[in-house]
């Protein structure tokens, strides 16, 4: 596999550490513990005031930067959840949006309200791939939950990314790691790393859910790290499935294709999200032929500087298809117009492994305990 144009930021931490900016980074670290350490003890003291909504609230999110899947187990839940008869809304911070009110409802569970841009990308996509689930985006979890219940009448709120904000209360907490770095890598704190919590917050944690745990160098020492530092959590393992492909251009994915279709095929893979190999590595679950990978830091937004050089990587890999993900699929329309480009999207599912029944009890039993 080629990487094209990428350069992973782990891979850029560890150089720094390498050299004398590290001494800097790991006072940076340190006191960024102390921050974190000092910000959760007052939780745990009641000197930071949580507050509660008059509904079920399902947390999930991580300890570390970049892409965890975290946002496909939120899918993942919210349709497990409606399976159940459960109304359900899904509340995000909305990254990276331009929108001057502080709550903004992406969708009413019926029609995609605003745009990507006043939405920011995860709710924009959950938006136009979710029926019958409002979509409210918000600094302030607390004021965008009064919203969805007060709107759309909901059972469950469940906020993605949201396993550091703890002003609002919450009655489950499902933390999503990668099972091939669960704490991270390098596993050091922010800056001098990519975790945002030490693994000691795993203990907050009701669910712990590892992804991608069907990678060949998952290791058997992190599984059993995760069960010593969460031993009252449920631990489970899950996998990205790819389901289904469609045009970039076509309208909310109407011309529908298998993903047998990528099968034997030369592919570029484009992407703008925290953890592109993840990407290649799913890509490769459909025996392409070969796949090279163009990589964008996360939530990029496309230019016609970023549309020639994919054209030009597309032609020097001599590819037969661009595939790209759902989060990417809206911002690459115009260049794939402009350039004719063969983009497809790749649809992801993820898949608990044989832990749908144990996930669904744990979440209903917190439901029907309200």
């Amino acid at each position: 596999m080629k990487f094209v144009g990428y350069r992973d930021p782990a891979s850029l931490q560890k150089r720094l550490l390498a050299t004398p900016l590290r001494f800097l980074l790991i006072l940076l670290s340190w006191l960024h513990a102390v921050g974190v350490w000092m910000r959760n003890w007052f939780y745990m003291l009641g000197v930071f005031r949580v507050r509660t909504l008059p509904c079920t609230v399902i947390s999930v999110g991580n300890i570390t930067v970049g892409g965890t899947g975290k946002t496909p187990a939120v899918i993942a839940i919210a349709k497990h959840l409606q399976k159940e008869g459960m109304r359900v809304a899904i509340l995000l911070r909305g990254y990276k949006r331009h929108a001057r009110e502080k709550v903004t409802v992406v969708s009413d569970g019926k029609k995609v309200c605003v745009s990507s841009r006043e939405s920011g990308d995860e709710a924009y996509m959950m938006a136009r791939h979710l029926s019958n689930v409002p979509i409210v985006v918000g600094g302030q979890r607390y004021l965008s939950g009064q919203v969805a219940l007060s709107r759309f009448n909901v059972d469950v709120l469940l906020l993605d990314d949201a396993y550091q904000h703890r002003q609002l209360g919450r009655d489950v907490d499902i933390l999503t790691l990668l099972a091939t770095h669960p704490f991270g890598n390098p596993e050091r704190l922010l800056p001098a790393g990519t975790l945002r919590e030490p693994p000691t917050a795993l203990r907050r944690a009701d669910i712990v859910l590892l992804t991608h745990a069907d990678t060949p160098d998952i290791s058997v020492d992190a599984r059993q790290a995760v069960k010593r530092l969460a031993p009252n959590a449920l631990v489970l393992e899950s996998t990205h499935q790819p389901t289904l492909l469609y045009p970039v251009v076509s309208e909310d994915g109407e011309e529908r294709m298998g993903v047998e279709e990528l099968e034997g095929k030369r592919l570029l893979a484009v992407c703008g999200i925290g953890n592109p190999e993840s990407f290649v590595a799913t890509l490769r679950r459909c025996s392409p032929e070969n796949v090279e990978l163009l990589a964008f830091p996360d939530h990029h937004v496309y230019t016609e500087v970023d549309g020639q050089q994919i054209y030009d990587a597309f032609r020097a890999a001599k590819a037969d298809l661009i595939v790209t993900t759902q989060k990417d699929e809206q911002k690459l329309v115009s260049l794939a117009e402009h350039h004719e480009l063969p983009i497809v999207v790749l649809v992801v599912a993820l898949v608990i492994d044989g832990g749908d029944e144990k996930l669904t009890d744990v979440l209903l039993a917190s439901i029907r305990a309200e």
